[in-house]
């Protein structure tokens, strides 16, 4: 596995392409935001609050549509994130959870909760299904065994870094990594 290291503070890191005047304000307040399903979005709330946004909405949104039609799902996460054929969540005790039967066109899914053995204190779900997520601890782990007929996967395997980390992204067979020294690592 090779890896690259960023410095978070490096002036040769791109600017966001939106500036403030050319992005669109949507109605609705989240502390964290997943844009990794298939075309819908997802995401928590101060009060750990649940919500997604079905595909017909998130796509139309594009033109800015003044009222946005948020679901809300039951049960309370800190941290959210969806594939295309599941959402992944941890709630405040770090517990991990997966809600299956997600689609474009239903972001809720089957709207009941699977707990998964392990702890975690933030999950990814990439567009092809992959599955990371780091612990309290700083340590990384990847979800094996995750497929249309098993959402849920069937292990948790710790992959070895050289840092301790506190946030991770996975997609385009790149794994980002963000150390808790605010480093960024990108690993293929």
């Amino acid at each position: 596995t090779a890896s690259v290291f960023y410095n978070s503070l490096a002036a040769s890191l791109p600017s966001p392409p939106c500036h403030p005047h050319s992005g669109t304000f949507l109605a609705g307040q989240l502390k964290q935001i997943d844009a990794g399903g298939n075309q819908f979005v997802a995401g928590v709330n101060m009060q750990d609050n649940i919500y997604c946004l079905n595909r017909d909405p998130t796509v139309t949104t594009l033109g800015g549509a003044a009222s946005i039609p948020w679901n809300l799902l039951t049960g309370a996460l800190k941290y959210y994130s969806c594939g295309p054929y599941s959402c992944w969540g941890v709630n405040a005790a770090d517990q991990i959870f997966v809600m299956k039967g997600v689609t474009p066109d239903s972001c809720m899914g089957s709207n009941t909760w699977q707990q998964v053995p392990g702890a975690l204190s933030m999950i990814e779900v990439s567009t092809d299904g992959r599955v990371y997520g780091v612990n309290s601890a700083g340590n990384v782990y990847r979800r094996d065994g995750v497929s249309v007929d098993n959402p849920a996967g069937t292990d948790w395997i710790d992959l070895t870094m050289c840092v301790k980390s506190k946030h991770v992204s996975y997609d385009l067979g790149v794994l980002w990594v963000i150390s808790k020294e605010d480093n960024i690592l990108a690993c293929r």
